[in-house]
């Protein structure tokens, strides 16, 4: 990937969005701040990892399933959003299995109409989770999601189905890719090899050929790859990066790793012609809800995109970019564990909520201090400058 040492990207980001400053911009790009009908917001969040004391905390006394609680304070954040999106690492609902947390996951469906509650649009589904329950949990979960409405992209249970999802909003077309690295050594069954979306370039190339035929304006791809709980990108993530931006991804979304990874923008020739293209990578999300408790997997980030499209030629342009750090606050009420999704957004409203939980305090204070550290060191080492919300 090639990067231009002068470029320096410098965010200023204020209220829920910011603004990208180019420092040094090229004689035929305009710094827009102000929005037009063609635009739209994008935020995405990482994984759901159902880890099963997070299940049974969402269950009721009648035998059914409530996890709306858990998203009650992101849903705001959610819900503004044209698009938001997240990665669903679990099988819902599979046949003849009971409901199951790691290594292999089941949940009940009802989490899927909590997503939607939240504010959730898509769902990624390509992961190393994907095969938990076969291909019949595939198609169950593949079901449900249909029933509810909520889109999804990354498996199959239809050969002829695309292997991507395009959601058209305010004028502007987004062709949504998933695809894994992993299944965790569980093949998908001998003749149904397409059922989930493992990472083949030459496909993803004539996909993207086929969404841009299609009519699409942008390219976001959602990526399931890295080592675990290394917080920054390996060499193989930083190859496939390379390898997707030079096939004219646009935006690339990582997760699997279950800790937050740098953000960065750069440079690199898109699907125009001549043309070289801001791009955006998020290496990993982080998790969006789990229950894993230590230090850097008890968090992770929402990112917050404003797209536009090009005025002069096809495809898009990142107009704005921020970024919140989350953390899972895991609690017990009346004898019961429960978990609430928290965003740390600056305002200071926990202060006075945690005051007699000094160590809810201390953590909230330590995601936000070393999300802030990672990112901005990245990027300063790669002559660039990203600051987060405030």
């Amino acid at each position: 990937m090639k990067r231009s040492g002068w470029f320096l990207f410098l965010f200023f980001l204020t209220g829920f969005f910011g603004t990208i400053c180019l420092e040094n911009p090229e004689p035929h790009q305009v710094v827009a701040h102000g929005r037009d009908r063609s635009s739209l917001t994008l935020s995405a969040v990482g994984d759901l990892v159902m880890h099963l004391p997070i299940v049974n905390s969402a269950r009721k006394t009648d035998g059914t399933y409530d996890f709306r609680p858990i998203f009650t304070e992101v849903r705001p954040y959610l819900s503004r959003a044209d698009i938001a999106v997240a990665v669903l690492e679990t099988q819902l609902d599979a046949p003849n299995a009971e409901y199951s947390g790691y290594p292999r996951f089941n949940t009940p469906g009802a989490i899927a109409d909590a997503l939607i509650w939240s504010g959730i649009d898509l769902v990624f589904l390509a992961h190393n989770h994907s095969l938990d329950q076969g291909f019949d949990g595939i198609k169950q979960t593949i079901a449900y999601l249909e029933r509810i409405g909520l889109a999804y992209t990354g498996c199959r249970s239809n050969p002829k189905a695309p292997r991507y999802r395009i959601i058209e909003k305010n004028r502007i077309k987004l062709a949504f890719f998933s695809y894994t690295t992993i299944t965790n050594r569980i093949s998908p069954p001998k003749g149904k090899e397409w059922a989930v979306n493992i990472l083949d370039f030459q496909q993803i190339a004539a996909d993207i050929a086929e969404a841009r035929r299609a009519g699409s304006d942008g390219i976001i791809f959602a990526l399931h790859a890295g080592v675990e709980y290394q917080r920054l990108p390996s060499p193989e993530q930083l190859l496939i990066v390379e390898k997707l931006l030079a096939l004219g991804v646009d935006i690339i979304l990582g997760s699997h790793v279950h800790v937050i990874q740098p953000l960065e923008v750069t440079m690199a020739g898109g699907w125009t012609p001549g043309k070289r293209r801001v791009h955006f990578i998020a290496y990993s999300l982080g998790n969006f809800l789990s229950n894993q408790r230590w230090r850097y997997s008890d968090c992770g980030l929402m990112v917050n995109l404003r797209l536009a499209k090009e005025p002069l030629w096809p495809g898009i342009r990142i107009a704005d970019a921020s970024y919140l750090p989350l953390w899972v606050y895991r609690f017990q009420e009346r004898g019961q564990l429960r978990y609430r999704i928290l965003m740390l957004d600056g305002s200071g409203v926990y202060r006075a909520r945690f005051q007699k939980e000094p160590e809810t305090l201390r953590q909230l204070d330590e995601v936000k201090r070393d999300t802030d550290q990672l990112i901005k060191s990245w990027n300063r080492n790669r002559k660039m400058i990203f600051e987060p919300e405030t």
